[in-house]
Formats: C-alpha cells, structure tokens, sequence
C-alpha cells in the first residue's frame, strides 16, 4: 500500500467510526463511542459501539460495560458492537464474547472506493435532480418514496442535514424515484453516505444516473476526495462507472447478544 493510499486508510477509519455523531445521541468511553437514540431503534447505525482495541487491555469488562450501558438506555433496544477495523478481532476474542453473552457475524471484508478514475456514465439524463437544502414534509414523504418507506432511514436523513452534507433526490415526470446523500467531512475526505431507489423504478439505470452526477458535483466543486462501500456486486459496477476504484478492504462485522 503507497503512502498516499494509507493516509486515506487513516482517515476513511476515522470517518467510519465517527460519522453516526452527525445524526444520533453517543457517549464517548475510554474504549469507543456508544451510538444511541431508542426513538429510532430500527436504525444500527444510531443504535451500536465501536471499540479501539488499541485502548482495551481487557475486553470482558467493556463488553459488559457496554450492554449494561444499553440497557440504562432502553432495556429493549437492540444494539450491535461493530467489528473494529482490526483483521480478525472478534476470532481472536471470540471466548470473551461467548462468556459475555454475546454472538457475532463475520461479513465480507468492505471494498473501499476511492474516486480517482473519470465518469464514463453513457445512460441518457432523464433525472431532474435536486438538492434538498432544508428538510419539509415533502422532503420526508420523497426520501420515504425512494427507500420503501423506511422511517428510520428518513429520520437519519432529516437529523444528518447541515453544513457538508449533501442530500439529492432524483425526479421523473415529478415523481421522487432515486436518491443520493454525501458528507464533506471536515477529515479532508467526502462520504457518500446512502443511495436508494424506488422499487418500482429499480433496473432502469436511475442509481447510475444519480452516482454520475454525485461524482461531477465533487469534482467540479472541488471537494475533498470521495469514497464509497458497496453493498454488493452491482452497485460496485455502478459506483465504478462514475468513476470509483477499489483501494483497500476493511473488516467488517457485528456482535449482538445472543
């Protein structure tokens, strides 16, 4: 890994581990960050921990420290710890997890993308595509059209709004079908943070459209560097066309109790 690419490393890691202080409540301990708002209990990333291992010298006690903390919140609120970004770290305390009364998932390492290649997005621009600067009833009842009517997605939406964060909704014929939110962080990079589409639009290039246009606005503005995490392998191709390549993999992961 160059040099160039490892400094980026440094400050995705940072960035992931912090941007939920955009838009829920969090604790700062000693060993992480403890994310919470029981008002939007559907959402993982408003309700879990990150841990630094760096700073854990025992990890029994933080774990319980941790589900101790969650209960305190809402006694039925469900919470994750996230896999920190150390290869292997739940394997190799997978019996202090156990002994704590937690289970956890090992995911696919997450492809990080980093924008340094061009646009070569051919599809026709068919989107009328705007910023939403303020956040109204209309606002919430379009981004809840393009996300299946997940509210707890629309209220992390409605809570990220602010300086740096960029929320873009995609109109055909005046109906809300694509969007696309990004985060110029004061780190000195650009997260592009969530993309969804109406179920009745999907597989008509809408998602494209909508990640070539992000991709122009964050060149043409002159914006910090900008990085994604794909979901899967056909929004990888997407996020590739508009011109993102993959740079480095990072585990991924979860523990819940059991």
């Amino acid at each position: 890994m160059n040099a160039e690419i490892a400094k980026f490393r440094e400050i995705i890691i940072r960035q992931e581990t912090e941007f939920p202080k955009a838009f829920t409540n969090y604790e700062e301990r000693d060993y992480g960050i403890l994310f919470h708002n029981a008002e939007n209990g559907e959402s993982y990333d408003s309700n879990h921990a990150v841990i630094y291992p760096e700073r854990i010298v025992e990890l029994r006690p933080v774990l319980h420290d941790i589900a101790s903390f969650y209960r305190s919140v809402n006694d039925g609120l469900y919470f994750s710890v996230y896999h920190p970004f150390v290869d292997n770290y739940f394997i190799n305390n997978a019996g202090a997890l156990k002994e704590c009364g937690y289970q956890f998932t090992i995911c696919p390492d997450a492809r990080i993308m980093l924008l340094t290649g061009e646009t070569a997005v051919s599809a026709p621009r068919r989107l009328e595509i705007k910023r939403i600067e303020a956040w109204s009833e209309r606002a919430e009842r379009d981004v809840l059209a393009c996300v299946e009517n997940k509210p707890h997605f629309a209220e992390v939406l409605r809570r990220s709004m602010g300086e740096g964060h960029y929320l873009f909704i995609g109109y055909l014929g005046g109906e809300a079908v694509s969007l696309l939110a990004f985060t110029v962080s004061e780190l000195g990079i650009t997260r592009f943070d969530e993309m969804g589409t109406a179920i009745p639009h999907r597989n008509r290039g809408f998602a494209r459209e909508m990640n070539g246009f992000a991709a122009d606005c964050v060149r043409e503005r002159g914006f910090p560097v900008a990085y994604q995490w794909p979901a899967h392998k056909t929004s990888e191709r997407i996020t590739t066309e508009a011109g993102f390549r993959v740079a480095f993999t990072l585990p991924a992961g979860y523990a819940c109790l059991a």
